[in-house]
């Protein structure tokens, strides 16, 4: 009796769902891949008529090609007769809306075309799609022996495209009579192509705002101009030999063309971002272009091993990252307005910052080798201490973050004025190192407000991290001019710390090792801060 109350209740669940309106069901099932639609199809008639009306269409090939065959023959038959009926769900979808004469928004296909029945019955879902007037179109394609899908020609003709994006296709030499005169985001990936190819088809896009071209086989030289609304652009590629953009509202600009000798961006005057890796950007080339892109915001130089000396006077520039830019060893910045500079390099550069206000973050990569300190690094992070918070990444362990102490002895700390100090280590630290650890990084920055140690165990892709947030009272000195603040302005943690809170987040281990580190720590701040009244040790929030 239980059972078939509970069957009619389910029944009478589904029955509201069904009297939803047909644009809240269109909602819901817009968010189902089509393998749920079809199962739900089955389920209710009205659904199946619903998503017939849905305006946003997903055909992932994975859905086509799961499982093709097993050893048993009858199922494999049935295996086979479900791709099938999945292929006939999808066509009856897109000639019922042909029919119907209702719209696409968006149409996205990502398959492998594994025979010319399935290139012809592509073929035949994008010409219903373009008859349907279809305003994004996603094509994902995969072939095998290096072959690419041949777009229709009918695709660069489509008034109605607003967005196209294409990957593993090829776009042949005929393409000359393009008109996407509605196309305001356009991403080519893998695309077979060439240069005059590329020229005719940006040539018809008049309102283009959005360009990406990444590993576009045979695309060599671009020259875009006359692009009044064009407002974003994204170019990567190893083949790349010349860029030259006319631009005059371009905001954003990406490059990586390694191999390129000639990048030419001057027009480009609203410039706002850009992000450049390229072997032909000089120390010229850089100075011509900084000077004459006035609102430039902000800058990303990597891998420009031309590069030995910049200079950036900008009362504009909010951030600066330069990455592994071999020969660079001299960078001066009269930039008041800067907030954020990032370095991951060699400690043989030459720093001069002039910025008028703390930047808000300062991030430091070091190179080999990452676990020597000497004087030049010590004095590198002194010049890069400017700001709230200072991370340093890539230290192998906790042993190379320990400063040897005859260098603690004769330099002062380098990041007296750094108030959020974080350190990253390939592999977390041991028990007996916290106490070391956490010693050398209060003599880097030795008045923070929180440290960090952030670490990775074995391959996780996320971070697991220790905090260590500080109060502070006003410092009580027992004697003149103690030691360990020999050369700060003012005293450091050990004359004034109130109260310290240790948070581990992430990492669960065992209830010895917790105690052993809390105890180790308890020891060490009881015993180096002389006015400490307050010692917490959390484990994930839980004391």
């Amino acid at each position: 009796m239980e059972e078939s109350f509970n069957v009619i209740e389910n029944v009478y669940n589904m029955d509201k769902i069904s009297k939803l309106p047909d644009f809240l069901l269109q909602q819901v099932l817009s968010f189902l891949t089509i393998k749920q639609v079809v199962q739900s199809s089955l389920l209710s008639k009205r659904w199946k008529h619903v998503w017939f009306t849905i305006p946003v269409l997903e055909f992932d090939g994975a859905y086509f090609e799961t499982k093709l065959w097993c050893r048993d023959r009858e199922k494999t038959r049935q295996i086979q007769r479900k791709r099938v009926e999945l292929y006939h769900f999808a066509e009856q979808n897109l000639v019922s809306r042909r029919r119907q004469r209702l719209k696409i928004n968006k149409l996205t296909l990502f398959m492998y075309l594994r025979t010319p029945k399935t290139v012809s019955r592509v073929d035949r879902w994008i010409d219903y799609s373009l008859k349907s007037n279809v305003e994004e179109l996603n094509l994902d394609f995969f072939m095998s022996g290096g072959r690419r899908y041949i777009l229709p020609q009918s695709v660069l003709l489509a008034k109605s495209i607003t967005v196209l994006m294409l990957s593993g296709c090829r776009l042949e030499s005929h393409c000359c009579d393009i008109n996407l005169s509605s196309l305001k985001k356009l991403s080519l990936v893998k695309v077979r192509t060439n240069d005059q190819i590329i020229h005719n088809l940006v040539a018809g896009c008049p309102v283009i705002e959005d360009m990406r071209f990444e590993f576009c086989y045979g695309l060599e030289n671009i020259h875009f101009s006359a692009l009044p609304k064009l407002k974003a652009i994204k170019l990567e590629s190893d083949k790349l030999k010349m860029v030259e953009l006319e631009a005059s509202n371009l905001y954003y600009a990406c490059i990586t063309a390694y191999y390129a000798s000639e990048i030419n961006l001057v027009q480009c005057k609203n410039l706002k971002e850009l992000n450049l890796e390229a072997q032909c950007i000089a120390d010229e080339w850089f100075r011509n272009h900084i000077s004459q892109l006035p609102l430039i915001e902000m800058v990303t130089l990597s891998n420009c091993n031309k590069l030995k000396n910049i200079k950036i006077s900008s009362h504009i520039l909010k951030k600066l990252y330069l990455h592994m830019c071999k020969e660079l060893t001299k960078v001066e910045l009269d930039t008041p307005a800067l907030l954020k500079l990032s370095y991951l390099g060699w400690s043989n550069l030459s720093l001069s910052l002039n910025a008028s206000a703390y930047l808000s973050e300062v991030i430091y990569q070091m190179l080999s080798p990452i676990n020597h300190w000497d004087v030049q690094k010590i004095e590198l992070i002194s010049k890069l201490s400017n700001s709230k918070s200072l991370h340093l990444l890539r230290f192998e362990s906790a042993k190379g973050v320990v400063i040897p102490q005859e260098l603690r002895d004769t330099l002062p700390s380098p990041s007296y004025l750094v108030k959020q100090l974080k350190v990253s280590l390939s592999r977390p630290y041991t028990g007996s190192e916290i106490d070391k650890l956490v010693d050398n990084l209060l003599w880097i920055s030795p008045l923070p407000e929180i440290v960090v140690i952030a670490y990775r165990i074995n391959v996780k892709p996320w971070e697991d991290t220790t905090s260590f947030k500080f109060s502070y009272k006003k410092p009580i000195f027992d004697k003149e001019n103690p030691s360990c603040c020999k050369f700060l302005p003012n005293p450091c943690w050990r004359h004034c710390l109130k109260t310290v809170t240790i948070e581990n987040i992430g990492v669960r281990p065992d209830e010895e090792t917790l105690k052993a580190e809390k105890e180790t720590l308890e020891k060490y701040f009881y015993e180096n801060a002389k006015f400490l009244e307050s010692f917490q040790f959390l484990c994930g929030g839980v004391g």
